[in-house]
């Protein structure tokens, strides 16, 4: 993966930190060299156990499945065609139900009530079969008997939102060969085909929020292949259409995508991970759809998922990245003026973590990580300890 040719100066220097941190550890061995790093962030977690899934785990959520007021958690199995539901008992460990199977190859899921009896479903991709698997719950911990909902060829990310307003979940899809899908939301769990747009490039990530205040969701994919990469934005009209849409971030190489107010201006702004430089991206947002020139900052080897949360008690989201090169999740931190604390902090994980979300998994109040270790077969908890100091 190289390195991206073309950045302002400004943002150059923030790409290669990572090199020149390493210039001036070797440096600060020798007497009278003046540079010296800030100190990383404080280590506030600590691995607490691993919990076998199925074989490949490629995505984790958490979400209380069982309304026990407790985190749970589901892992998407890939290589194992199944879903693993992990219910937590409020202490930092869970308590594994039987696995679900599901069609080939899952790697994409969400959480959420399709139906709106009370209890959160499931939904999934299948890419080997091309389609989604819809399971709903029914309480004591299960779930009705899987639906599928059939979907163009390979299904690789599900995003869920009220597209077009009618009080019932929608999904958008997105295919390998370049498209987005919209699926209206029935009320009963099925799903009804919308329109096709053309993406460019396929999509692994996206989130749904306001981006230009118009008081519809719109979608943000980070789109990608070996020729062209971009983020682009498609502009929901309420009606589950999304007629126009923009590129942004073109060439930056980003893979996944995370939502949330990261200046605390009251819009949705993004951050992403890219697969260009092992880089990071903070995309201020103006409110009218359109966004500022992007801040790029560090993480680890291969960044890969991201996941947004206030880890240090300071009223700023910090970021929690997963890289799957270096097998480990990086923290970082934001500083007073909201720049990006560097260096980070990072944690080792099981091998090749694909994916991680967080979620208070020992009810303490504070939020703690769930890495999902592909080649491991595991999901590995990270709690948080509370307190944190700079």
């Amino acid at each position: 993966m190289g390195i991206l040719k073309s950045r302002t100066n400004e943002h150059v220097g923030t790409a290669f930190i990572s090199r020149l941190s390493t210039f001036l550890l070797i440096c600060g061995a020798f007497q009278g060299c003046d540079f010296k790093l800030p100190p990383k962030p404080p280590d506030v977690f600590s691995k607490f156990t691993s919990v076998p899934v199925g074989l490949g785990p490629t995505f984790v959520v958490s979400a209380d499945l069982n309304l026990d007021g407790e985190a749970d958690l589901v892992s998407a199995n890939s290589k194992h065609n199944s879903l693993s539901v992990l219910f937590g008992r409020g202490n930092g460990s869970f308590k594994s139900g039987p696995a679900l199977p599901v069609p080939l190859e899952p790697s994409a899921l969400a959480v959420a009530d399709l139906n709106k009896d009370g209890w959160p479903d499931i939904i999934a991709n299948s890419r080997g079969t091309h389609s989604l698997t819809v399971l709903l719950g029914r309480g004591k911990n299960s779930f009705f008997k899987p639906r599928s909902v059939p979907t163009g060829q390979v299904p690789l990310s599900v995003i869920l939102g009220d597209f077009n307003e009618d009080g019932f979940l929608d999904a958008a899809v997105t295919l390998t060969f370049s498209k987005m899908e919209i699926y209206l939301g029935k009320g009963d769990g099925g799903f009804r085909k919308g329109d096709t747009y053309k993406t460019g490039s396929r999509s692994f990530s996206g989130v749904t929020g306001d981006f230009n205040r118009d008081n519809h969701l719109d979608i943000a994919l980070a789109v990608h292949s070996s020729n062209a990469s971009s983020i682009r934005i498609y502009f929901g009209q309420g009606d589950g259409t999304f007629p126009t849409s923009k590129k942004i971030a073109q060439g930056l190489g980003c893979l996944a995508l995370a939502q949330g107010d990261m200046n605390a201006d009251g819009i949705a702004d993004l951050v992403a991970a890219s697969g260009s430089g092992d880089n990071l991206y903070f995309l201020p947002a103006n409110g009218d759809g359109t966004f500022k020139k992007e801040i790029a900052f560090s993480g680890g080897g291969g960044p890969i998922a991201l996941a947004l949360d206030d880890f240090d008690d300071d009223k700023q989201f910090d970021v929690v990245v997963a890289n799957s090169r270096s097998s480990t999740f990086s923290l970082i931190t934001r500083n007073p003026n909201g720049s990006f604390h560097f260096p980070v902090r990072d944690y080792v994980a099981g091998g090749t973590p694909l994916m991680l979300t967080t979620g208070d998994f020992n009810s303490d109040g504070l939020s703690d990580v769930a890495v999902a270790s592909n080649s491991e077969g595991t999901v590995d908890i990270f709690l948080r300890r509370r307190v944190f100091k700079r």
